[in-house]
């Protein structure tokens, strides 16, 4: 599930895990998918993850690298 929330992306997905952890990411890569073409591929995220047991919560933005 992701929502948009005080202009960032907020997203809570499950996952095979019953760890604590709190990151906070600068250039992690995310899986996004274009919603004009239905293409899948990879970018950056800056922002907040959160794993709890069986959930991970990230808050942050997506973006990309410019060659200029």
């Amino acid at each position: 599930m992701s929502w948009i929330l005080f202009n960032r992306h907020l997203s809570i997905e499950f996952r095979a895990g019953t760890g604590l952890d709190i990151e906070f990411v600068d250039s992690r890569p995310v899986y996004t998918q274009n919603s004009l073409t239905g293409e899948i591929e990879t970018m950056p995220f800056q922002g907040v993850i959160i794993l709890l047991p069986c959930i991970v919560i990230s808050w942050g933005n997506v973006y990309t690298f410019d060659e200029d």
